[in-house]
């Protein structure tokens, strides 16, 4: 944490030291006096000015790399110090790797700039959003190999006949029903994906009771781990309502509502000269490349955060849907005694501060969802 403080400080501090001296014109100024004798076109002095700025984001880390091994590990006796000189081969090596990624990127940034003229910003949407609705429908299916293998619930066993049965009263397919028998991962999940044809369940086998195998083929850890019967139904009946309410067509709504207005608001705000003079350009000069750097860094924070906050509520609202659906199905009961056996089993932690998760948290704390069964409760026995 002391870290963490310490960097946000030194972060701030330098921000404010560049703004105020002009830091960027000076990088640009200096990238175009490198290539001056060669070229004065804009898409290979970005080229350059990028990798300057490259170089100096590496040494702008020495601040918080010298607080930490200088000082917090010699404080807290945590003393894993390497030479100086892997740490100054470790800059040098970042630096020449970003620019495996940043060169092609910024000149395609450019590029496409120069090319699609004012609206860019709205081929770049339609672009994404394409391309989102791609991952969303296929990339859980690329992806998933590199967890474990999946396959439908087999049939025949006492799991399939209590998950079937409440499937059978929201009327989803047991078709649809996944289970990953994962490789290394210790995590207890279960979620919903898709629409359609493409809609499943999937459930981790890690949130079976002992992996749903014999004790013989566990390692030692994980005996004992893992929920009963009725409570991977209660979860199921969790990921139902996810279904019933349609909350993946939403979110994904929301997604693309949100991008469209980042993409607007930052079209906006990259056409205005006036955030290049404030940064300490001369009027007219407007360099592409600056202009997404300062419009993503400095003049969309405040919507970003804002904007951040509002859907990380939205999706806690979700979550609390969820519940609620479960909790009509009459699995409450099980529910919250999943919820604590997962947190046991992971030893988490259950206790956040209730302003920090509203910032932070996707989902509800379980002691909150664990208050909001007891409260859905109440209220279903005043309403009898």
């Amino acid at each position: 944490m002391e870290l963490f403080i310490w960097k946000h400080v030194i972060d701030m501090i330098i921000s404010l030291l560049e703004l105020y001296f002009g830091f960027y014109p000076f990088v640009w100024g200096l990238a175009t006096s490198t290539l001056s004798s060669l070229t004065s076109q804009e898409i290979w002095i970005s080229l350059i000015f990028v990798f300057y700025l490259t170089i100096y984001i590496t040494l702008r880390c020495l601040p918080v790399l010298l607080y930490d091994k200088c000082i917090l590990e010699l404080r807290y006796g945590t003393q894993h110090r390497f030479p100086c000189y892997i740490y100054f081969c470790m800059g040098l090596l970042s630096i020449v790797l970003s620019q495996i990624i940043l060169a092609p990127l910024t000149l395609l940034i450019v590029f496409s700039v120069q090319s699609l003229g004012y609206f860019f910003f709205l081929y770049f949407w339609v672009l994404w959003a394409l391309f989102t609705i791609f991952l969303v429908f296929f990339l859980p299916y690329l992806c998933i190999p590199c967890i474990g293998h999946q396959r439908r619930l087999p049939p025949g066993t006492t799991l399939y006949a209590d998950i079937k049965q409440v499937c059978d009263v929201t009327g989803f397919p047991m078709s649809r029903v996944f289970i990953i028998r994962t490789k290394s991962m210790q995590y207890s999940n279960a979620y919903f994906y898709g629409s359609c044809c493409l809609k499943r369940i999937v459930i981790f086998d890690t949130l079976l009771y002992n992996k749903g195998l014999p004790i013989q083929e566990l390692q030692p850890y994980e005996v004992g781990r893992g929920l009963s019967n009725p409570q991977v139904v209660a979860v199921v009946a969790h990921e139902l309502g996810h279904w019933r309410k349609g909350h993946f067509y939403k979110a994904t709504l929301i997604m693309k509502v949100h991008f469209l207005l980042t993409m607007v608001l930052f079209g906006l705000l990259f056409h205005c000269p006036q955030l290049y003079q404030a940064v300490g350009f001369v009027p007219g000069l407007c360099p592409i490349i600056v202009g997404f750097i300062i419009v993503l860094r400095f003049a969309m924070t405040p919507y970003l955060t804002l904007a951040n906050f509002l859907m990380l509520w939205n999706l806690r609202r979700f979550e609390y849907a969820a519940d609620r659906f479960a909790h009509r199905l009459g699995y409450s009961m099980q529910l919250r005694l999943a919820l604590i056996k997962i947190y046991a089993d992971h030893m988490s932690f259950p206790v956040y501060d209730s302003c920090y998760a509203r910032w932070h948290h996707t989902h509800p704390t379980i002691l909150q969802r664990l208050a909001y069964q007891q409260r859905l409760d109440s209220e279903a026995y005043y309403n009898n």
